[in-house]
């Protein structure tokens, strides 16, 4: 088994009877980590990750590890993917106010017909098992923490530039946001409308 270095990122060439077969960590991680997004942990069998990430359970296990470190690895990766473009967002925007309003609108788009109603992959691992699951809760944790961080850094912002109340408290506020965008993911999983989640966005923005 050697690892290679192609435009797209590390590749892992495991060597076998006759040619390598070569495959893209990258993808495969990926594969695994919409699987998990889609079924949960406990309902994801080795066999059907094995099938997903297209890898025999040798290659996995000395590729990943076994299923919970495949599934931690995907928690990790989404995690990361999810605090990047939540930070980009923060950074584009023209200002704060527009940053958490653009912040529930995608919530709420989430809810137009025709989308595919997942939630989100950390939320929906702290209701299925962080509390039970050191290692699951630290990532849960971690990235929970960030937005609500990243949150209360726009609302200070926003105070300072009198975009939001003067007696507003940035820190409890960011823990109402962020317990808001949990709420508004796991009524998308539920199935809820569109026009329900924007009631939600609009009560939420009044309180600035």
């Amino acid at each position: 088994m050697v690892v290679t270095y192609g435009p797209t990122g590390p590749k892992l060439v495991v060597m076998s009877i006759g040619r390598p077969i070569e495959f893209d960590r990258d993808q495969a991680l990926n594969r695994a980590l919409n699987l998990f997004w889609a079924q949960g942990y406990r309902k994801t069998s080795l066999r059907d990750l094995c099938a997903e990430m297209r890898l025999s359970r040798s290659s996995l296990y000395s590729s990943f590890g076994d299923k919970k470190a495949v599934f931690l690895k995907s928690i990790q990766a989404y995690s990361a993917g999810l605090l990047q473009e939540f930070e980009q967002l923060a950074r584009t925007a023209k200002d704060p106010r527009q940053f958490l309003q653009s912040v529930l609108q995608d919530l709420t788009d989430e809810a137009a017909t025709g989308k595919e109603r997942r939630g989100c992959l950390v939320m929906n691992t702290a209701t299925e098992f962080a509390q039970t699951d050191p290692d699951v809760a630290k990532i849960v944790e971690r990235t929970i923490e960030k937005m609500r961080t990243i949150v209360e850094g726009a609302l200070e912002d926003g105070r300072r530039r009198g975009l939001f109340k003067a007696d507003l408290d940035p820190k409890a506020m960011s823990f109402f946001m962020v317990s808001t965008i949990a709420g508004m993911k796991t009524m998308v999983k539920a199935g809820r409308s569109r026009s329900e989640l924007a009631n939600v966005a609009r009560l939420f923005l009044v309180q600035l």
